[in-house]
């Protein structure tokens, strides 16, 4: 499956949007690998903000990368 096709068209933020409608804890967190534009641009909509960075192990890559981290208030 080609999962690109679905790129840019609102899923993942509809789907993250919808959740947060239902989880009312906050702060809730979110990390993202540095060179992960997507993910990043998906949490600045639904109202995160870059509060820092960290390093982290990243399972597809099978190493330690730059993370951002997230915070939704």
């Amino acid at each position: 499956m080609d999962r690109q096709k679905f790129w840019g068209q609102g899923i993942t933020t509809t789907a993250l949007d919808n959740f947060l409608t239902l989880e009312s804890t906050r702060p809730i967190f979110g990390r993202v690998a540095f060179d992960n534009f997507g993910s990043q641009r998906v949490l600045e909509k639904c109202g995160f903000v870059k509060t820092g960075t960290d390093k982290g192990f990243a399972n597809a890559r099978q190493t330690e990368v730059e993370e951002f981290i997230y915070k939704l208030l």
